[in-house]
């Protein structure tokens, strides 16, 4: 019996006609039409749409060319098509004997990973289905995940004199309690040890700017401002709190961050996202076979 594996993010609007109702389900109501305007501009400013579910499509590929036919690799967007609804139900006709429901972000948060569950197990108790499903989640340990995010730097630079920021989306500080932050802590440590580093720090991004509570900091503009202070003359910064290119990578690092670098006069480079890198492709099928106590090979 063949097992099938779920590939789930956030999902994003594929054409810039479809950026509204993205956005309405996203957020869950009808935003100002100033306020969608605005959106819109950006995702313009990206090329009028985001690449994440094209990207996700491409990962579920190549993921089914590494397990081979024992598994069918299947995208699920918590906010685009195929639904997570859409996928478990191609899931359950094709009478796999267990679901794997591998959830995208390596870092545990109620915000993302704990809704993505919620709307999965509640999908499937209105079914009245006894299914076997797994979750997969967490898993920002592996080591051939760790390792593809150091060979990526190592292959996009070579200057250890720069300052790197490492760079995740912040969540408000109520969530402090949740395992988020310290995760991707231990991640940068890790990277961070790996290559020998010995200036970089963590930064929070992609605070909204109409926040009234507050949220996980120092940003990253903080900590640009502080490298500026210090001499530096050139910040590389690693998008580790994302496996794929979306509008947090592709406008708020690559548009903002980047001018607010330049007007202070420091040259600014990104590492590129993991996307399809076969690395991580690899780490992804030793998550999936891990979770069936396969030996990786």
């Amino acid at each position: 019996m063949k097992k099938v594996v779920l590939l789930v993010t956030l999902g994003g609007p594929r054409t810039s006609g479809e950026i509204p109702d993205f956005i309405k389900r996203f957020t869950g109501k009808e935003l100002p039409p100033q306020v969608m305007r605005a959106i819109i501009e950006r995702y313009k400013l990206i090329g009028g749409y985001s690449p994440l579910c094209e990207i996700t499509e491409k990962q579920s590929q190549l993921l089914q060319s590494e397990l081979g036919d024992k598994y069918i690799c299947l995208p699920a967007f918590r906010y685009a098509f195929p639904s997570i609804s859409d996928s478990i139900d191609m899931a359950l006709n094709s009478e796999a004997d267990e679901i794997l429901f591998f959830i995208l972000s390596p870092f545990y948060t109620s915000v993302t990973t704990g809704n993505y569950i919620n709307v999965a197990k509640e999908y499937l108790e209105n079914l009245k289905l006894n299914v076997n499903l797994k979750f997969i989640h967490s898993w920002y340990k592996n080591e051939n995940f760790i390792s593809a995010w150091c060979n990526k730097i190592r292959e996009e630079t070579d200057n250890k004199d720069s300052f790197y920021i490492f760079s995740a989306h912040s969540l408000p500080e109520k969530f402090l309690n949740e395992p988020y932050k310290n995760q991707i802590v231990e991640l940068t440590e890790t990277i961070a040890k790996n290559l020998n580093l010995k200036n970089y720090k963590l930064g929070w991004q992609s605070i909204p700017s109409m926040a009234k509570e507050k949220w996980i900091e120092p940003t990253v503009e903080n900590i640009i401002d502080e490298v500026k202070s210090l001499g530096f003359d050139e910040i590389i910064q690693v998008p580790i709190g994302f496996t794929a290119d979306h509008i947090e990578t592709l406008y708020d690092i690559d548009i903002c961050h980047k001018e607010y670098a330049e007007k202070l006069n420091l040259k600014f480079k990104r590492i590129s996202s993991l996307n399809t890198y076969p690395l991580f492709i690899k780490a992804l099928a030793d998550i999936v076979k891990s979770s069936q106590g396969e030996v990786n090979g």
